[in-house]
Parts: C-alpha cells; structure tokens; sequence
C-alpha cells in the first residue's frame, strides 16, 4: 500500500516537473496516471488534488474546456467531504480558468465565491488574495477604475495583517492600472497627476521590496518604472530637453529588472517582460527603434514556443506583425507579406485558444494593412 502511494506522489512528482517545463501533454499524463493510483487507494484527498493539478496543466496549455472539467471533478469531491478551504481554492481556480480564458463576468463570479467562502473561515490573507484576484479580472477587463478599487481594498487589508511582500506588489499593479488609465483618459493634467500617482506607488514598491530583499518582486517593480519612463516620453513634445535623461532612465530600470530575472533563472517571465519593452521601442516616438524592437520579440518568441506559452506566443507574433506593418508605412519593400503571415499566425493561435477579443485585435490590424497595401 505505502508503496503504492509513492509511486502514485512520483507520478504527480514528474507531472509537476514536465508542466513547469512547458511540455503539458506528459504533464497530463503523468497526473492522470497518480490520480489513477490515488482513486485505487481510495484517497480522495489526493485524487482531488490530481484533478486540481490536471485543470492547472490543461488552463496553462490554453485547453479550457478541458481545465473547467477537471477543476469542476475536484470542486464536486470537495463539495462532497466538506474540505471548505479547498472549495474556496476550486472557485479560485475556475475564477483564474474563465480569466485566462477572456470570460471575465464568469471569472469575477468565481472569484467572489472564492472570496466569500474564505470570509467565512476567517481566511484574511485569502480574503486580500481574492480581492486582488478580482483586481487583475477588472484590469484585463479594461475597467481600471474599478481594478484600482480592488487593488486598493487588497492593499488595505494586507497591511493589516503585515504582509509586507503583497503590500508591496499591490503598490506596483496600482500604478500599472493607474498608467493604463493614463491612456484612456484626454486631459493632460488627469494624466499627468495619474502618472505622477504611479511612480509614487512605484517607489513605494521598490522601497518596501529592498528593504524585504524581495529580489523577485524588485524585477517587476524596476520594469514596471522603466514602462513608467516610456509612459513620460510619449507625452513629450521632441524639443523637449529631457528627452535623452527619461530615454536612458527608460533603459537603465528596465535592464536592472530584467537583470534580476535573470539572475533568478525566470526564463520566461523575463521574455514576458521583455516583449512590453520591445512594444514601446515600437510605440514610443522618442524610443523608436524597429531594428531592436524585432530583434527582441524574435528571442521572445523563441523562447514562447519553446516553453510551450501558446498565448504569449500569439502576442510576440502579433508584435512582429506590427512591427512590419509599421515598416509597410515606411514603404519598405516586403513588409507587407511580412507583416500578414506575422498576424496570420498570431489569429490562427487565439481562435485554437478560442480568445475571441484578442484574435478581433488581430483581425482589425489585418483589415488596416490590407488598407495600407490598397
């Protein structure tokens, strides 16, 4: 029998092992194969916890049908011997499945569940976690008022309990959806003090972060201001004086983040962040550098297809489509059929994933190069 049960913990061992490596169909495998061990020696604890990790796998591989089944296999066992904290946890998970999903109104009804249910066990921390949760639906949303709201409420409510670290990332995701803002709204002084509030909340991050030696959480705050930077730049006139201080202030916090990725062997988070540096060496008037912006999301999306990210892998097509349409608008000779294999790709990836807003983003710089091309 125990040795039943370490077979079945190194099958979910291995599983673990080939998800984090990005190869998801071995990683199925594997934990299909420990739940089927776990269910022979009737343990259902850990039969949930198989499929919990199967709904995990399938939602990063961007399968999410599939995630939704087995993440509703291990809600329902849950349900069935009133694991109350793992209930919590299993409507966490379907919240994180619909988001990643793009269906946000399903995500945040989970995601309260979620929250509610920690409430009731007194869960605060969890409680905190939810609400940022909920945060990140409403930001990928495109509602920043509110994902500034929840954002603010998380914070709060870590700081009452000392969590120095969460603090820290909420003061960073506040001035990331207070930037975003930035571009949604026209007066310039609106923006300026929204802009203003970020690097404030940014500095309050890296301060918090230093101090904690939170050397993960310092990367993300050092690219989030080099994005900050570039922010400050777009609203600069090309006579003004700080160009060149903002543009080296740009790349300097920007590679000090990406730096500390690196040092932490963050493969893929750094590729991640990585590819918005290359977006504003493409967007950026004063930053403008097509050369380095495609050379950057080409290793990018190497390493995308690689690891397996299919979703981010979409995004670094979609960047270098829009790089080359760019390109086409400079009439370079080429860019054009460049330009729509690049989008091309990027739409065929987001509707296998079935992203349906992502992949009408593509369609609609499909319908501008054919424009372009006319």
């Amino acid at each position: 029998m125990d040795n039943q049960a370490d077979v079945a913990n190194a099958y979910y061992q291995l599983g673990s092992i080939y998800q984090d490596w990005g190869k998801y169909e071995l990683a199925i495998n594997y934990h299909q194969q420990s739940l089927k061990f776990y269910q022979q020696l009737g343990k259902d604890n850990n039969v949930a916890n198989q499929w919990y990790n199967l709904g995990v796998s399938y939602r990063e591989w961007g399968k999410y049908e599939q995630a939704v089944e087995c993440e509703n296999q291990d809600l329902a066992i849950r349900q069935q011997i009133d694991d109350q904290v793992n209930i919590a946890d299993a409507y966490y998970q379907l919240g994180r499945i619909y988001q990643d999903w793009g269906k946000y109104q399903q995500a945040i009804n989970y995601h309260h569940q979620s929250r509610e249910f920690y409430q009731q066990l007194g869960k605060d921390n969890n409680v905190a976690n939810q609400l940022s949760w909920l945060a990140s639906c409403y930001r990928d949303w495109k509602d920043y008022t509110k994902a500034i709201e929840h954002y603010q409420q998380s914070l709060t409510l870590h700081q009452q309990i000392d969590q120095k670290e969460s603090v820290a990332r909420h003061y960073r995701q506040l001035a990331s959806c207070q930037c975003l803002l930035a571009k949604q709204v026209s007066n310039s002084t609106e923006v300026s003090n929204l802009l203003t509030q970020a690097e404030e909340n940014i500095r309050q991050a890296i301060k918090i972060n230093t101090a904690g030696e939170y050397q993960g959480s310092l990367a993300y705050d050092y690219t989030a201001l080099g994005l900050l930077y570039s922010q400050y730049l777009h609203l600069l006139s090309n006579e003004d004086t700080s160009i060149p201080e903002k543009i080296a202030l740009f790349e300097e916090y920007y590679h000090r983040g990406l730096s500390y990725l690196d040092e932490l062997g963050q493969t893929v988070n750094k590729a991640d962040e990585s590819l918005d540096m290359a977006r504003a060496y493409l967007e950026v008037e004063a930053l403008e550098n097509l050369n380095l912006s495609e050379e950057i999301a080409q290793e990018c999306l190497q390493i995308f297809q690689e690891y397996n990210r299919r979703k981010l892998e979409a995004s670094a097509h979609k960047l270098l489509g829009e790089i080359y349409l760019k390109r086409s608008q400079k009439n370079e000779l080429g860019a054009e059929i460049i330009a729509t294999q690049f989008l091309t790709n990027s739409l065929q990836i987001y509707r296998d994933l079935d992203l349906q807003e992502k992949a009408g983003e593509v369609e609609e710089l499909t319908l501008l190069l054919n424009a372009e091309v006319r």
